[in-house]
This record gives C-alpha cells, sequence and structure tokens, in this order.
C-alpha cells in the first residue's frame, strides 16, 4: 500500500520576493524534487485570512484552511508586513498542533488585532466573532459569516478611525469602493451605549472607566464618548477575572482593557491595550497614581 504523501507549506513575506531576498517558485521546485513523501506549496503571510469567534477559529492562505498541510515552515516573517501574521499563525498552529517551524517566531505577545483575538481564544476569554481578510473577499466571507449589522474597520486602525457600522449591502459595497487596499477586520456588532477600560496593573483592576457613546457605536473618546470612572466593586466579578487573566496571558502587567456588555448581561472583550494611555486622557492623574502606586509595589518600597 503506499503512504500518501505528506502536505508541507512554505510562507514567505511578499516583500522578501519583491525585493530578491527570497525566490518561492524556485524554492518550491527544488523542495518538490528532493523527495517523493512530501509535497510542498507556497504562500505569502500578507494573503492570511482568519475567522474567529470564541468556540472555533479557522486560518487560511490562498484560500485553503492551514489544517490541511502536516507541516508548516515560516520561511521569511521578519518583515514589518508579515510579523503579525507570523505570530498569529505561529499560534494557530500551537492551538491546532500542527507542527511548524520556526519556533522563534512565537517569542511575543500581541502584534495587532489578529493576534488579540487568537489570544483571548486561547486564554477562553469572551470576544465578538470575527473575521479577519482583505477588501477584495469582504463580501464572500461577510455573506458567509456576518449577519447584518456588523462592524468592519481597518485591521490596523486606531482610536476609532477607518471604522463603519454596515448595515446593509449598499453600505458595504461603498466602503470597498472607497478602501480597495485595505485589511479589515470584520465584527459581531454588540449593541451597547458604551463600553469599559479597565485598567489593570499586576494582579488586580486599579481603575474602571465608562464610556459613554455618543452615537450608541464609536465609544472612542478620541470620538466624542464622555468619560467618567466607576466604582471597581461595580463591575461583575466575571469581567475582572477576565480582565486580569487577558492582561496575564498577553504578559502585560499593566494593561487598559476594553469590554462591553450585551443587553443579556454578557460581557465580551475588545482589546487587551499595552502601555494604555495616560497622558493626554481622561483621568490623567487617577491613572498616574495607580501606576506609580504599582511600580512602587515591584520595587519592593516598605
Amino acid at each position: 500500500m503506499t503512504r500518501q504523501a505528506k502536505k508541507a507549506l512554505l510562507l514567505f513575506a511578499r516583500a522578501s520576493s519583491e525585493t530578491g531576498a527570497s525566490d518561492p517558485q524556485k524554492l518550491l521546485r527544488l523542495m518538490n524534487n528532493a523527495r517523493s513523501d512530501i509535497s510542498f506549496e507556497t504562500g505569502f503571510f500578507e494573503d492570511a485570512e482568519y475567522v474567529l469567534t470564541p468556540k472555533y477559529i479557522y486560518a487560511y492562505v490562498n484560500g485553503q484552511p492551514i489544517d490541511r498541510y502536516d507541516v508548516v515552515y515560516f520561511r521569511y516573517w521578519g518583515l514589518p508586513a508579515a510579523r503579525s501574521h507570523a505570530l498569529a499563525l505561529a499560534r494557530y498552529c500551537k492551538l491546532k498542533k500542527i507542527p511548524y517551524v520556526d519556533n522563534e517566531v512565537f517569542h511575543t505577545g500581541s502584534y495587532n488585532k489578529i493576534n488579540q483575538y487568537i489570544n483571548l481564544f486561547e486564554a477562553k476569554i469572551p470576544f465578538p466573532s470575527t473575521v479577519v481578510c482583505s477588501a477584495s473577499r469582504m463580501s464572500e466571507l461577510a455573506k458567509e459569516h456576518m449577519t447584518f449589522p456588523f462592524v468592519a474597520k481597518d485591521a490596523r486602525g486606531t482610536r476609532g478611525s477607518t471604522n463603519f457600522l454596515i448595515e446593509s449591502s449598499d453600505q458595504l459595497a461603498k466602503v470597498l469602493t472607497e478602501h480597495t487596499e485595505k485589511t479589515f477586520v470584520l465584527q459581531q456588532y454588540i449593541p451597547n451605549k458604551g463600553d469599559y477600560r479597565l485598567f489593570v496593573t499586576g494582579s488586580k483592576v486599579a481603575l474602571a472607566i465608562y464610556r459613554e457613546s455618543r452615537d450608541g457605536y464609536l465609544n472612542n473618546t478620541s470620538q466624542g464618548a464622555k468619560a467618567r470612572l466607576v466604582s471597581v466593586a461595580e463591575i461583575k466579578p466575571e469581567m475582572i477575572e477576565d480582565a486580569i487573566q487577558a492582561s496575564k496571558f498577553f504578559g502585560r502587567d499593566i494593561a487598559g482593557v476594553d469590554m462591553v456588555i450585551d443587553s443579556d448581561n454578557k460581557h465580551y472583550c475588545f482589546e487587551v491595550n499595552r502601555a494604555p494611555q495616560i497622558e493626554n486622557s481622561s483621568f490623567e492623574q487617577d491613572k498616574a497614581r495607580a501606576v506609580a502606586e504599582f511600580l512602587l509595589d515591584v520595587s519592593g518600597a516598605p
């Protein structure tokens, strides 16, 4: 009985090929001529797509699930556009028990929103169902995995920029026409009047800030939301536990964890921010005091 050949995926940064630092097609020919019991395919990190929910996750390259491969070789991943995908796919391989090389890629916590949600999945922290894809694939994947309304935002956006509440096919088409080159995060819309920024220091939530939306959608103070301090004692214990657990999983001793509560009193984590803003933000002195107290504890001061 003939043994079926193993399948391997070689992953490259597209820029490494464009600059001549790598030659994916030549390497592919060499590898496929090396042995008959393993076959190789190539792909670019920048073409990776993701479907993420608290119950399951899938990752694709060239429209093919990573799970179809017996081993993945992260060949050229050090360039900025590839790093976040490399880390995300390394975590994915680890979760799915797919052997991968080289383990060096796994030595950091998070680069962007893709990494955020794979981390939250592994840490078992609830988050909104999410798809990450290029604009060219947005209509297809939205139809398969999303229902109106849903949120579409730039994967590299900050402070609420390039962020849309999509309520119809026409609105989706308009966004795609205006942003053809972007990678988008599509996300389950959680109706709310505001969200919480939980300021974590070490193993506790030192501050809780409620950010009330101006329009029932964007909760960023930079987009006009109103912020107020609330007592940490008023926050659901489960939210406190998840905020601390998420920060620890990311390896962040000081973090700003953004969470929202839906109409059924279920909470979801949006983001775990490293080095959350203190200066030029709301409640600057309260945040500074919380950080100073934590750093005094860390220093071993009597």
